[in-house]
């Protein structure tokens, strides 16, 4: 059987995560902007794995049902989470990173499971990129 399964990201600010992103090599997938002019939602992608990106909402917290939705997102965004992204060339992501600055959290190695490095993204989500020593080897 055939699954796949998609992430979204909670952002302070979808132009900024999408220009991150791109800085790596991912490419837009889609977007829209809200009535202020400014992007609520974007996907990025990179090969067959695509980030949603949404903006945080700045409405009324008082409003009914976006009460619980404004406690859960003040909190640390992706506070516990790893999203990894599987790819062939981890390396040539590794030396985009690097190029553009990012935050690196660990890097590039020789793991049991394959060769990786993690990065944060500008509002804490940890992305680890991976050449697994399964699919890709």
């Amino acid at each position: 059987m055939k699954a796949e399964i998609s992430v979204m990201f909670n952002v302070r600010d979808v132009d900024r995560s999408v220009r991150f992103y791109e800085s790596l090599g991912f490419d837009a997938r889609g977007a829209w902007k809200g009535d202020d002019g400014l992007l609520d939602y974007a996907g990025v992608g990179i090969g067959e794995a695509v980030i949603a990106l949404g903006r945080i909402w700045e409405g009324d917290a008082s409003a009914g049902e976006y009460k619980d939705y404004q406690k859960w997102v003040r909190g640390p965004l992706g506070g516990g989470v790893i999203v990894n992204v599987e790819l062939r060339n981890v390396d040539r992501i590794y030396a985009r990173a690097r190029k553009a600055k990012v935050t690196i959290e660990s890097r590039i190695r020789n793991w049991p499971y394959g060769r990786a490095f993690t990065i944060n993204d500008p509002d804490g989500y940890v992305v680890k990129f991976l050449r697994s020593k399964g699919e890709f080897a």
